[in-house]
């Protein structure tokens, strides 16, 4: 009885709340720095290691860039890839500027899926691991739910997507007392109790339209 109150009081939350309309504003000169990673259209360069950006909800964007400045995210020492990105963050950015850089990200459209071949039992698998483990957050077609602090997942590419994962299943990301939606992400992300359970549900993600 519990569950189904909760799982109801999520749907409503989900049904009523739409993510605000971009906040652009003057963009500062680091954005061509952000670009020769996340590409101009934001969409990412999987061999970079560098996700794509474009779409995504401003406000986790925003979060992320302050988490990146101020050390809560990509300071872990088995975080390389995040340490890079940390490190490529000029240190002079305002929080004016990282709203900008944010929102000229966010504004931009949805970058072109590519489709992936995955095993229709896996992708199945992994349908029903995502429903029980991640979509009454992250949405059911992994859209992302901003009240939520929960971010789109449909335009992130597999390798990411399994490393970030595992950085929140073994502490490397989501630890810190500070990051309160790291910390929600990491304890569901815990649920998932073997590689294969990952596996299946990035196969999910990845088979969505």
């Amino acid at each position: 009885m519990r569950l189904s109150v909760f799982y109801s009081s999520v749907l409503l939350l989900v049904s009523t709340t739409l993510p605000a309309a971009p906040t652009v504003a003057a963009v500062p000169a680091a954005l061509t720095l952000c670009q020769s990673c996340h590409q101009p259209d934001g969409s990412g360069n999987a061999a970079l290691q560098a996700p794509a950006l474009a779409a995504q909800q401003q406000d986790y964007l925003l979060r992320q860039l302050q988490h990146f400045q101020s050390g809560l995210r990509g300071a872990h020492p088995q975080d390389a890839v995040g340490a890079q990105m940390r490190a490529a963050l000029p240190t002079d950015l305002s929080a004016e500027d990282l709203t900008a850089l944010a929102g000229h990200f966010a504004a931009l459209p949805a970058p072109a899926k590519a489709t992936q071949a995955a095993d229709a039992v896996q992708v199945d698998k992994g349908r029903r691991i995502y429903i029980n483990s991640c979509g009454a957050c992250h949405g059911a077609k992994a859209e992302g739910v901003v009240a939520l602090k929960a971010p789109s997942l449909r335009q992130l590419d597999a390798v990411y997507l399994q490393r970030q994962l595992e950085y929140f299943r073994t502490g490397v990301r989501g630890s810190d007392k500070n990051d309160k939606p790291g910390r929600q992400m990491a304890m569901m992300a815990r649920t998932l109790q073997s590689e294969q359970d990952v596996a299946q549900v990035i196969a999910y993600i990845g088979s969505l339209p």
